[in-house]
């Protein structure tokens, strides 16, 4: 059998009716091969309940993994607002899943607590680890540096953060029938089954750089020795009063704050400021350096376009004559804010060079866990925003 993918799309307006046709199409793609997995991925429109309900209506028995989304990512493109199912049915690959709780609080243990669980119940070759976590909870970095104490440092890591459409509204993560607000969900994909990864961004710095004079964390309380905020301020000519009613993690998502990535000269690695404090203060989604180097960064269409086609080619660059079965890609939200009725354009880019009639899965993150230097022995894993990921998986 290999490796059968079932994908279901549904725009109902309906959660129940939503979710119930994205997973008999799901279902029906795969045929009669049992679903080892499901994977969803669940717009905030919908009633999260209802949907999941819907899609348990079809397939009762398969463990089920997923997280909330303002859009998927399939073969059929990019779809906003959507319910979206993927069903991997597999004698190659085996799948086990673990979650951990308060990743605000505790985002390290969270990330620890996820992955424990999906390597304690397994004795195939470990493959790679999907994760699924709340983007706007917190230290992100965190969260990955728990699930490395679990998998170790150099060991695969995909997925990203889930979304919604505003900074300050809640997120979802999904496990089985039960649905979370603060939690990290993962997945361990093991078996005979390879992986060859890609990413890229295609944000620019903006200026000249400045540097972090005092951080704490994931908080940046000085930059240049002036109160954090002045960056943004100055920028954009723009009073507290008018950042703080604007959102500042909405003018971040656009223009990010960025530092160049050790020993890779055109990359950067981003954050976004989740809130501005009373004292100027910025609250970044992931942690940064005190002393470190930093630009303001801004996207173009045409160089996020690029970027697609880069993360691709790079994840293609060692598949040599191996039969890819699906492809994970996971794009931040704010591409899909950049290229907004052009989004379609870059999963195109992907598919041109990774093949057309190859199944993908994925969505819109709030920030992706992602490799540098993929292609050397030891990659370094690292969450970043802006960016899009490409996993292959081959037989």
């Amino acid at each position: 059998m290999a490796t059968a993918i079932g994908t279901g799309i549904s725009v109902k307006l309906d959660s129940f009716s939503a979710g119930k046709e994205a997973a008999l199409n799901a279902y029906y793609q795969i045929g009669k091969n049992n679903p080892n997995i499901i994977l969803t991925f669940i717009s905030p429109i919908y009633d999260q309940q209802e949907a999941i309900r819907g899609i348990h209506s079809i397939i009762k028995d398969a463990p089920l993994i997923g997280c909330s989304s303002i859009g998927s990512i399939s073969a059929y493109g990019s779809n906003k607002d959507s319910v979206a199912v993927f069903i991997i049915s597999s004698d190659s690959a085996s799948f086990t899943c673990g979650i951990g709780h308060n990743a605000a609080k505790n985002p390290r243990s969270a990330g620890l607590r996820a992955a424990k669980q999906t390597i304690d119940s397994t004795h195939n070759t470990k493959q790679a680890y999907l994760m699924l976590s709340n983007g706007l909870s917190g230290n992100s970095a965190d969260i990955l540096r728990g699930s490395q104490e679990a998998l170790g440092t150099s060991f695969p890591i995909i997925g990203g953060g889930a979304s919604n459409a505003s900074c300050i509204q809640k997120t979802y993560q999904y496990m089985g029938n039960e649905i979370y607000t603060d939690s990290v969900a993962g997945l361990l994909i093991s078996g005979n089954i390879k992986l060859n990864m890609g990413q890229s961004s295609g944000w620019l710095p903006v200026g000249k750089p400045h540097k972090i004079t005092k951080a704490k964390y994931n908080v940046i309380k000085e930059i240049d020795k002036k109160i954090a905020v002045e960056l943004y301020k100055e920028y954009f000519e723009k009073s507290c009063d008018e950042l703080k009613n604007e959102g500042i993690c909405k003018l971040g998502l656009s223009y990010p704050i960025g530092s160049r990535w050790a020993g890779a000269s055109k990359k950067y690695l981003t954050r976004v400021p989740l809130a501005m404090e009373e004292n100027g203060d910025l609250v970044l989604n992931a942690d940064v350096r005190e002393g470190d180097d930093i630009n303001l960064m801004v996207g173009d269409k045409e160089f996020a376009l690029e970027s697609a086609k880069e993360a691709a080619s790079e994840a293609m660059s060692d598949i040599k004559n191996a039969k890819i079965r699906f492809a994970f890609i996971f794009s931040d939200i704010a591409r899909l804010f950049l290229l907004r009725r052009d989004a379609h354009k870059e999963i195109d880019a992907v598919k041109e060079i990774i093949g057309k009639n190859t199944p993908i899965l994925g969505c819109y993150t709030f920030g992706e866990y992602l490799s540098f230097n993929s292609n050397e022995s030891k990659s370094q894993y690292c969450f970043s925003n802006q960016s899009i990921s490409i996993a292959l998986f081959s037989e």
